[in-house]
């Protein structure tokens, strides 16, 4: 297949099941925020929420690959997201040779996209730093931003929930601290 024939089904996939996901999580999102939805209905619409956004994830990861005809490392994936995003903003990777599994690689990935995309969108960052590094007990994922930070981290939307979701189905823990020069993801990563 050549380049603009892959190019053309990206560009298909944008603008047809990636756009139609997207819908399909705003509505979901206006579900739960009516107040007189159930709780139980809330945690399964959490659920879909979660699954929609993994699969938005999927789509877009699928476009990314159709694009550039390689698969989607940490550095490319971000760098293009930037790119999409019309930013301005540095991005800075460190990582130590990582040998993580696939599942551990594709959900950094996914976590990643997540935070570099709340990062540009809410916070006004100029600046994010990624590093992984070795730890005691396996490596340590931190995501660093120097944007206006989070104001109240108790109340972070369906985002961080998801990328808590995301580190547990990895046996992972995430910790996030924030002020006004910034906001830190942690994500202990066991071996």
């Amino acid at each position: 297949m050549t380049l603009s024939e892959r190019v053309k089904i990206a560009q298909e996939l944008h603008d047809g099941i990636a756009q139609d996901l997207v819908a399909l999580s705003y509505s979901l999102d206006l579900l739960l925020a009516e107040s007189d939805t159930p709780a139980q209905t809330r945690i399964e619409l959490r659920k879909m929420v979660f699954s929609v956004a993994t699969m938005i994830e999927k789509v877009r990861t699928e476009i990314f690959n159709l694009r550039t005809g390689s698969p989607a490392t940490l550095e490319n994936s971000l760098r293009a997201l930037l790119a999409e995003s019309n930013s301005s903003a540095e991005l800075r990777i460190n990582q130590d040779d990582s040998d993580f599994s696939e599942e551990v690689r594709k959900e950094l990935l996914a976590i990643s996209r997540e935070l570099l995309r709340n990062a540009l969108k809410h916070s006004g960052a100029s600046v994010i730093e990624i590093s992984i590094e070795k730890s005691e007990n396996g490596r340590t994922y931190t995501f660093k931003d120097n944007g206006s930070g989070i104001e109240n981290l108790n109340a972070a939307g369906y985002g961080i929930r998801g990328i808590q979701e995301r580190c547990l189905s990895i046996e992972s823990e995430l910790s996030v601290s924030s002020n006004e020069l910034g906001t830190c993801y942690s994500i202990a990563i066991p071996s």
